[in-house]
């Protein structure tokens, strides 16, 4: 076992907060071997940090890193969360926003101890590695998780907006991508232009992306290619009036 479980008792012991977590039936576990964390080196690994898994709440609109044997979790809101990628290989990656809002909690007691001894400090991205058992099954329910979560926003923003005739480019949307082995969804600004949503997903994600097989799924699930700046806007333009989507579906295959 590493030094951060022992931190972690440390801090538990000498500064609780009054704060109890109170615990959520609805949540998805998932087992991990590895987490590693982005732009930095940093990793935990269950194999030098004990039992680790990550769970997402819906009720309460979170992710939690459960650590050190489950005895240590430190809770992200969903809202800190900018992406997501999934892969068939069974891994899992979650763009976090700078400086990400986060509460560390032993036996759900609030505590002001990291249990990671700030490994977390200026994350942008963190990669998930599953255990060998657990199924691609796991990995796509934490994506209908996310997804339902964004269309509950998608659907909130655009309430607000038509009751305020607030201005379209102070709206952020939900891009979801697919290719042939990996898919996942990013949120940005909706005046994104064609090539800046390209950029950004090959940025956050470390794609090379071919735009000449773009093509987007409409409303009644019909894919329509996507060739130029026009055909894009028009790919957001319905996306706004969709009953079933949290936003734009992208496909790059």
């Amino acid at each position: 076992m590493s030094d951060r479980g022992s931190y972690s008792s440390t801090s538990a012991s000498t500064s609780p907060s009054t704060n109890n977590k109170e615990k959520s039936k609805d949540y998805h576990r998932m087992d991990c071997k590895k987490i590693q964390i982005l732009p930095t080196t940093g990793s935990l690994d269950y194999y030098t940090d004990g039992r680790m898994a990550v769970r997402f709440h819906e009720s309460t609109q979170e992710m939690s890193l459960w650590l050190n044997d489950l005895k240590d979790e430190i809770f992200i809101p969903f809202d800190q969360l900018k992406g997501f990628r999934i892969a068939e290989y069974k891994e899992l990656e979650v763009s976090l926003v700078l400086n990400f809002h986060r509460k560390y909690y032993q036996n759900d007691v609030e505590v002001k101890g990291d249990p990671t001894n700030g490994l977390l400090e200026k994350a942008t991205s963190l990669i998930i590695t599953p255990r060998n058992n657990v199924p691609i099954e796991s990995l796509t329910t934490i994506e209908d998780i996310i997804d339902k979560y964004r269309f509950g926003i998608f659907l909130a923003t655009y309430k607000i907006s038509s009751i305020r005739r607030d201005p379209v480019n102070s709206i952020e949307i939900y891009v979801k991508f697919f290719m042939y082995v990996e898919r996942g969804g990013v949120v940005v600004p909706e005046d994104i232009s064609l090539d800046g949503i390209i950029q950004t997903i090959s940025k956050k994600f470390k794609f090379y992306l071919n735009s000449d097989r773009l093509s987007y799924k409409n409303g009644v699930d019909v894919i329509i290619a996507i060739r130029d700046e026009e055909d894009w806007s028009v790919a957001k333009w319905e996306s706004r009036y969709s009953n079933t989507k949290p936003g734009v579906e992208l496909y790059f295959i």
